[in-house]
């Protein structure tokens, strides 16, 4: 069976529990059972070398040496790694290594925060079901 883990916290404004809800239950769907945690301590565990699917859903946070070098080495050791928006790509603004093994680091939102319009082109897109 696959497994997945979720460890969420930080800034609340993310709403990182309802977050980890979410992704849980799309999960669950999907067959992995899913384990959760509220402490990025999670990541120091080498039992994580043996995971399917790491979800980090914290914003603003810090992660100590040992944790990230524990993270780095399941993800290196085949670990899949998912996220979104700054549950994943805000984290941990003070750990470049995370932001190199994520690909980048979210830095503002453009034009701040701004009303805008999405023309959804294909109402019929699997994306649009639901």
């Amino acid at each position: 069976m696959r497994e997945a883990l979720i460890v969420w916290g930080g800034w609340s404004g993310h709403e990182p529990e309802q977050g980890a809800a979410a992704v849980k239950g799309l999960l669950k769907a999907e067959g992995f059972h899913v384990r959760v945690e509220t402490s990025t301590a999670a990541f120091a565990d080498p039992a994580i070398a043996g995971l399917s699917l790491i979800v980090p859903i914290i914003t603003m946070a810090e992660i100590q040496k040992d944790e990230l070098a524990s993270l780095e080495s399941a993800i290196r050791g085949g670990v899949g790694l998912g996220g979104y928006h700054g549950g994943m790509g805000d984290a941990f603004r003070a750990a470049p290594d995370y932001q190199f093994m994520v690909g980048g680091q979210w830095v503002a939102h453009p034009g701040n925060v701004i009303d805008y319009r999405v023309n959804v082109t294909r109402p019929d897109d699997p994306v649009m079901a639901g």
